[in-house]
């Protein structure tokens, strides 16, 4: 993994020191890829809870490359015994998916593929996904969590207003982080610096959201809070 530029590491675990101050300084997009063409690998996940799947192509897409769809995995998932509930989702293929379950449909759809990927539930910190970012061979899925009327806004592009659907009582979304810009703005002038890959069908625009937002809801009442997926081939 390659470290991030001006951040200090130290110790067998590479532990940020100042990450803040160089947090506020240094812009990093996964690839040094512009925002449209991180965007390009976003699809569409309509009106369904099938983010995780839909996230699990876009990601297998971008590290290598190819093209698959979460549709075909929705459509794998649906022919399984009980809709995939235990294994890969929550009760029923309508339902979406814990972390865990994130994780074994990366894994599912990377053996169809015939991709050579580790795959890893893990709980993360931003220092994670900050070095992350500067690793060209690996991505994460990070699975936000909120409740009803407290949802976080995830804004395409420079937008204020939330593309986030309402939810019931409790919600959640499975994102790529692939952008961490400091010098990102909304229109209203707010800083927004998470950039991420979501499966709403933009083709121009990732979506941002602010610091406080990502924080408060990033793996909120999860035991993990994130997926890594790495090549192996590299």
């Amino acid at each position: 993994m390659n470290p991030v530029p001006g951040v200090t590491q130290s110790g067998p675990g590479k532990s940020f020191t100042g990450a803040h101050h160089t947090m506020s300084e240094i812009p990093l997009f996964w690839r040094s890829w512009s925002e449209e063409q991180l965007a390009a690998y976003q699809q569409d996940q309509g009106t369904s809870n099938h983010c995780a799947k839909y996230a699990a192509a876009s990601a297998l897409n971008i590290l290598f490359g190819i093209v698959l769809t979460g549709a075909d995995l929705t459509d794998w998932v649906e022919s399984r015994p009980l809709k995939g509930t235990g294994r890969y989702t929550i009760f029923g293929n309508h339902n979406g998916s814990l972390v865990f379950q994130t994780a074994n449909l990366v894994r599912e759809l990377g053996r169809q593929a015939g991709l050579p990927i580790l795959v890893k539930s893990k709980i993360g910190q931003v220092p994670d996904l900050l070095e992350g970012l500067a690793d060209e061979n690996s991505l994460a899925l990070v699975t936000l969590t909120y409740f009803k009327e407290k949802e976080p806004v995830i804004a395409r592009g420079e937008n204020t207003s939330t593309s986030l659907a309402p939810d019931g009582w409790i919600g959640g979304h499975v994102l790529i982080p692939v952008a961490f810009d400091p010098g990102h703005h909304n229109q209203a002038g707010l800083s927004t610096p998470w950039g991420f890959l979501s499966s709403w069908g933009s083709t121009k625009h990732i979506y941002w959201m602010t610091d406080e937002d990502f924080r408060r809801s990033w793996g909120r009442l999860s035991l993990f809070n994130m997926v890594t997926i790495t090549r192996t081939d590299i």
